[in-house]
């Protein structure tokens, strides 16, 4: 196994909106809030109501990455929680239908797969209600570091953070994967994240991880400005995506920008889950690493064109001989 992912186990339920509907529903265009079960229910609830039509896929941020890693060919596994509800059995058949290992997805005989509702704007902005779930509960006593040890990489979301469980698994699956010469791989998934828990973050890298993920306003965050300097303290390699602008690369000795490919964006949730998986399925190739982002920037690109955080699995086949011919 050359890539194993470890983040909340989530079902997206995405909806296409108009911007008066987040106005009216007091929630903050663009970012992510965690929401309890109850919340969470209200919302979906209203949404019915209101008739919107609702995508389901199983989703979360490192999950989507992973996943595209495994349609390109990467052998890859996920760690993971989910319920025996309807919403884990999608979760999981969903996975394994993509050749992905899901021994370390545990399944709780008790609680509630978590989901997360993007809500679709026409600017093709998404916004995020997460309700973790038992994601939340991922203890490292359950997973099978054994299994873990044969990988090359680990790919890790920051949303993990957000709960005790999750924290304290990160923190020694960090330590473990050190010990075992694994490399590691981590994305800053959300500013509010950065904002909130900087200083945990941090600490997981206290020495240099191998790769960090983050686009420019999570970059920002972190640095509390548009010096990112601070960045290569923290990770070998950097990428900082922006939009239709250039992908950032920081390496040791070098800064460099990969150009963004055009795109008629309709959906950018999972643009920048996306481009992680392009880069992850770049380097377990051995590819450099700009070679990497730029077909990370190219997978971005195919993906904001389509509703929803991921393409259908066949298509990323065809995208990657597609780009082997640029």
């Amino acid at each position: 196994m050359k890539v194993i992912g470890f983040g909340a186990a989530l079902v997206d339920k995405q909806f296409l909106i108009k911007d008066d509907v987040l106005n009216d529903l007091g929630i903050e265009k663009g970012l992510m809030t965690l929401n309890s079960e109850e919340e969470q229910n209200e919302l979906l609830t209203f949404l019915r109501d209101q008739n919107y039509n609702q995508i389901s896929s199983c989703g979360g941020s490192a999950t989507n990455s992973i996943y595209a890693a495994a349609a390109l060919g990467t052998t890859a596994g996920f760690i993971g929680k989910v319920a025996q509800d309807e919403d884990g059995e999608i979760y999981n058949a969903d996975l394994k239908d993509n050749n992905i290992e899901i021994s370390n997805c545990v399944t709780s005989s008790d609680g509630k797969t978590g989901n997360c509702i993007v809500l679709i704007t026409p600017d093709a902005e998404r916004t995020m209600n997460t309700y973790l779930g038992v994601s939340s509960e991922t203890k490292f006593s359950e997973i099978n570091f054994h299994q873990v040890s044969s990988t090359n990489l680990l790919f890790m979301e920051a949303y993990v953070v957000t709960s005790p469980d999750t924290k304290d698994t990160a923190k020694k699956l960090v330590e473990s994967c050190r010990e075992s010469d694994i490399k590691i791989a981590l994305s800053l998934s959300d500013p509010g994240i950065v904002a909130g828990f900087k200083n945990d973050l941090k600490s997981w890298m206290d020495k240099q991880i191998d790769y960090l993920f983050c686009n420019h306003e999570e970059a920002k965050t972190f640095c509390g400005s548009d010096n990112f300097e601070d960045l290569r303290d923290c990770a070998k390699t950097i990428f900082i995506t922006n939009g239709v602008n250039p992908t950032i690369v920081l390496e040791e000795k070098q800064t460099y920008e990969i150009p963004a490919y055009e795109a008629k964006a309709v959906d950018t949730n999972g643009a920048g889950d996306m481009f992680a998986g392009g880069v992850i399925h770049g380097l377990s190739e051995g590819w450099e690493n700009n070679e990497s982002a730029k077909f990370g920037n190219f997978l971005a690109s195919k993906g904001v064109s389509e509703i929803g955080p991921r393409l259908k699995k066949n298509k990323y086949p065809e995208y990657l001989k597609e780009f082997s011919k640029k």
